[in-house]
């Protein structure tokens, strides 16, 4: 018999995101990773659907690459924009 973890606590969940426990109180603080209260001493309880849907670091930083490969080399329409006159000021700073 398999059983599925529906649940989460914060121990739980930074092991599942490879973070640590201050990174989930950090997300729930955000806003990014709901959280639910549980119990007298109110406890934080996280849904497994809702980790998932929490960002890995690889996956930012994939997003933070294909940024920096952003340039006027790579697309010439930037490099239209990014090279005129009306901006050279700036290219002077």
């Amino acid at each position: 018999m398999v059983i599925t973890k529906e649940w989460f606590t914060v121990e739980e969940a930074a092991q599942y995101l490879c973070v640590s426990r201050r990174t989930i109180y950090k997300l729930t603080a955000e806003g990014r990773l709901p959280a639910f209260r549980i119990g007298k001493e109110r406890h934080r309880r996280f849904r497994k659907e809702d980790i998932d849907k929490v960002p890995r670091p690889s996956e930012e930083s994939a997003d933070v690459e294909r940024l920096l490969k952003l340039s006027a080399e790579a697309d010439p329409v930037l490099a239209e924009v990014w090279d005129n006159e009306r901006d050279a000021a700036y290219d002077r700073m």
